[in-house]
């Protein structure tokens, strides 16, 4: 396989999708708000970040689909200047009160689509001495991720969901006859053929994980109903398919969603390359 190859291959999803994952992650967007900052004592991503990156005040770090910002924020302290973006305005307005909170002013936030980001605008090309992107879906395609690349003089770590199952999400769409799966194990791939072919030599790490998330129904309902979205344009049929479905599992109005995943962490370095 070339890059030409897998740039045709990989192709991004519908040019609706952008507007759709803002208004998931918007409706999410108290969920995500910090409470108390992570570090590389009590977070594992940070652990392997410092330890392979380094950071200090002479650096600079970009987070691509930075929700609310815990790990912007957390590297400010550490770094000359951070960066992230999001689609959600409303994850960056929690981001931004946080930083005031906290008198953090070497962090800016930009929302963004990444899939339609011009880096160029943004002065973003060849700019960050560390850029990440840390269980988000703007990186979905070869053109997400060449520009993530394109922004990195250095490190550069990208962790992923892959294997993953969603005990009531699966089944929903399986009711509504929406069958396979998102293509995050293809995305793992895809990404590791990339850095390949660039030249790199990128590495692997995996931890297995569980989560248990309660929701209201009503949320779930539109949970489920949006992600089926960024999938195909449903039919009214599909849709009320997913909802009936939630009723029938619900428990005082509320519903318990179990994930089972493999996250995925690859890290490279672009001077490397």
């Amino acid at each position: 396989m070339t890059l030409e190859e897998l740039r045709d291959a990989w192709r991004p999803g519908k040019p609706e999708n952008g507007r759709i994952q803002e208004k998931i992650w918007d409706e999410r967007a108290e969920d995500f708000e910090v409470g108390e900052l992570p570090s590389a004592e009590n977070n594992e991503f940070l652990r392997y970040l410092y330890e392979k990156a380094r950071p200090d005040r002479s650096m600079s770090a970009l987070d691509i689909g930075c929700g609310g910002g815990k790990y912007s924020l957390a590297l400010a302290k550490d770094v000359k200047e951070a960066a992230g973006t999001d689609v959600s305005g409303r994850m960056l307005e929690a981001a931004r009160r946080y930083a005031r909170k906290e008198q953090l002013s070497n962090v800016n936030f930009y929302k963004e689509d990444w899939q339609t980001a011009d880096i160029d605008a943004l002065g973003f090309r060849g700019r960050f001495d560390l850029v990440f992107a840390h269980m988000t879906p703007a990186i979905a395609d070869y053109g997400t991720l060449d520009k993530m690349n394109a922004c990195a003089k250095g490190h550069c770590f990208l962790v992923k969901p892959a294997r993953r199952e969603d005990a009531v999400q699966d089944a929903a769409f399986l009711r509504a006859g929406l069958l396979g799966r998102e293509q995050l194990d293809e995305a793992v791939m895809n990404t590791f053929a990339y850095l390949w072919l660039k030249g790199y030599e990128p590495e692997l790490s995996y931890r297995r994980e569980v989560w248990k998330s309660p929701r209201s129904l009503e949320s779930m309902e539109r949970w489920c109903v949006d992600r089926a979205r960024l999938r195909k344009e449903l039919t009214k049929e599909e849709e009320q398919a997913i909802r009936s479905f939630l009723w029938e599992i619900s428990r005082d109005g509320k519903v318990e969603e179990t994930t089972r995943t493999t996250i995925v962490t690859i890290y490279w370095n672009v001077a490397n390359g």
